[in-house]
């Protein structure tokens, strides 16, 4: 039987979260995004009916980091950029991801929670698709992010969730769009670059004219077509393949297992953190305690 996930980029989730539920506490600790994501859970599941939820995070360091050490340099989350109220407020935000991945999710029962050094949560994202598509079952699924790189995973049994945009594509609409086939979306970032990753890709080249060199649409004696071609630009496009194609060489594959969920660990958790109006917000596959009469 076809099962159906939900596959969360949490790192995305989190940070928007970030400035709209930061100032929470309890105990003079920061709760403000394990509040905000805790309380998303059980409303993606009931948007899409699934209660299974594979979480997928970033890890501190990136081995593309090596590759380019300008690779998302012009973040605005570096602490050495901040003064030290953002410091406090960026390390605040920081130590809620980090015991949500490493704590909170697991005392729930969450059996998938992902995290591989050196690689971040589009590489786990990636690989947990590509798993997916090529079992038996072809397990339908539903990655929840704003990130157009992860455009190149959709399937016929994979689709993107925007959030921010409220908006859902397909394989089919993602065709229908760029003319392209997901699969060749890769490519097109390789020669257009990635300017939110700091990428940088052919000069004068961006995604619309590198879609219309890859389906033969650009003349030969073009401005755009002559800077692709020449050693200066197939030297970006090689540079960019191991930057950009997911999921990153040496990324596990990961098994998905059935979720452990408990009430009295929810509960818990809650508890803990002085959640009290979540409390009866249940993620899906949680019994709910029947009142007594």
């Amino acid at each position: 039987m076809n099962k159906k996930w939900l596959i969360l980029d949490c790192n995305f989730l989190c940070h928007r979260l970030k400035h709209a539920m930061g100032g929470l506490s309890h105990d003079n600790a920061p709760t403000g995004v394990i509040y905000g994501f805790l309380k998303s859970i059980p409303m993606y599941q009931e948007m899409f009916d699934t209660p299974r939820i594979v979480f997928c995070w970033d890890s501190k360091t990136s081995k593309r980091n090596k590759l380019f050490p300008g690779y998302k340099a012009n973040r605005p989350n570096r602490l050495e950029k901040m003064n030290d109220e953002e410091i406090i407020f960026e390390t605040e935000f920081r130590y809620q991801m980090q015991m949500l991945r490493r704590k909170y999710l697991k005392i729930i029962g969450f059996q998938n929670v992902f995290c591989q050094k050196g690689y971040e949560a589009d590489d786990l994202i990636a690989s947990v698709c590509n798993n997916l598509s090529e079992c038996v079952y072809r397990d339908e699924a539903i990655i929840i992010t704003s990130d157009q790189d992860l455009y190149q995973c959709l399937r016929p049994n994979i689709s993107i969730y925007n959030p921010n945009k409220r908006k859902r594509m397909t394989a089919q609409g993602f065709q229908k769009k760029y003319g392209i086939k997901p699969a060749r979306w890769a490519m097109v970032k390789c020669i257009a670059g990635c300017s939110t990753d700091n990428v940088p890709g052919v000069k004068g080249v961006g995604e619309i004219t590198a879609i219309k060199y890859l389906l033969g649409d650009l003349k030969a004696s073009a401005k755009a077509h002559l800077s692709i071609i020449a050693p200066k630009g197939m030297k970006a496009i090689c540079k960019n393949r191991r930057l950009v194609v997911l999921p990153f060489v040496g990324t596990r594959v990961f098994q998905l297992k059935k979720d452990e969920l408990s009430a009295d660990g929810w509960r818990s958790v809650i508890r803990s953190l002085g959640l009290k109006s979540i409390r009866d917000k249940v993620p899906m596959g949680i019994r709910r305690k029947r009142k007594k009469k």
